[in-house]
């Protein structure tokens, strides 16, 4: 009897110390959405832990980043908190794909506004997105050089709104929603900001199906595009997409080839592009994306 009532005393001693050790010691957990699977680690302190979380989603579950079970979702999420003790982390979840499209804007005046996000709200430029920015839940980073430039990236309001009820009824402690083309931007930036004026470099991001290719000078992407499977058809496209760009500008030399995964066409391309790929490893982050997470500013 007296052991029993020690073990209670111990366990409400634990409940009460849990939320006080949280904030001493804070938990982060990166989580990468994707429309087909899930991937995530813990952040503490200096570093990551191993990936802890590695599950492939039955199909539809999302659909070009849009959650469409979003109960099936919040109850997986919610079970791989409580399996891992993780209640009490917060969480910083990268966007899928699809669900962000992104654009290089150039400010008309000499320095970025104070509040660029509403000053861009304001201007409302015609920049092609599929959803207005009125609509849209917004991300602008500055980009390095001289010029007033920012990376902008757009997702619906309503699909950012679907993902917080997502960890809403999973019970997490959501901090922030990220776009995943700006977390692995964010991994290779500092590979990138000091290359040569003359150099175009090829980061290619291989998917459940084809690739996406981005064409960054320096840091600053210049072109985005989505490759197809055929290994064929993906070299004859990147081929395609270079020389495109090449006619734009033609101070370009030299090419780098950056592959965040290996490609099954890797030397087929190689051999059409005359240069060695790279492959990026994120170590000890379980993907560029996750990596880039780390060091994302949130998204307003």
């Amino acid at each position: 009897m007296v052991f029993s009532g020690l073990i209670g005393l111990k366990d409400d001693l634990e409940d009460r110390l849990r939320p006080i050790r949280a904030q001493i010691f804070p938990r982060q957990l990166l989580l990468e959405l994707q429309d087909n699977a899930l991937k995530g680690q813990l952040l503490r302190g200096a570093g990551p832990e191993p990936v802890s979380i590695d599950l492939p989603l039955p199909p539809l579950t999302c659909l070009d980043g849009q959650p469409l079970e979003k109960e099936p979702l919040g109850d997986l999420i919610g079970d791989l908190l409580v399996r891992d003790g993780l209640l009490d982390a917060v969480v910083l979840a990268s966007l899928p794909e699809g669900a962000v499209e992104w654009r290089v804007v150039d400010w008309p005046s000499a320095a970025i506004p104070d509040d660029p996000i509403e000053a861009l709200r304001t201007i409302d430029p015609t920049l092609g997105f599929a959803v207005p920015l009125a609509e849209a839940t917004i991300d602008l980073r500055p980009l390095p050089g001289a010029t007033p430039r920012m990376l902008l990236a757009v997702a619906p309001r309503k699909l950012v709104e679907d993902w917080i009820d997502v960890f809403n009824l999973a019970g997490a402690q959501l901090e922030r929603l990220a776009p995943a083309q700006s977390c692995r931007l964010a991994a290779v930036n500092a590979l990138l900001e000091l290359a040569p004026g003359d150099e175009l470099t090829l980061l290619i991001h291989p998917l459940p199906v084809g690739a996406r290719l981005l064409l960054l000078r320096r840091a600053e992407p210049v072109f985005d595009w989505p490759l197809p499977q055929e290994d064929d058809d993906l070299v004859r496209e990147v081929n395609r997409c270079v020389a495109f760009y090449r006619r734009r500008d033609p101070s370009v030399r030299r090419l780098r080839l950056l592959l965040s995964a290996p490609l099954a066409s890797q030397d087929i391309l190689q051999d059409a592009l005359g240069v060695r790929a790279e492959i990026l490893t994120a170590e000890p982050f379980g993907s560029l994306v996750l990596q880039g997470l780390a060091m994302a500013e949130p998204a307003r």
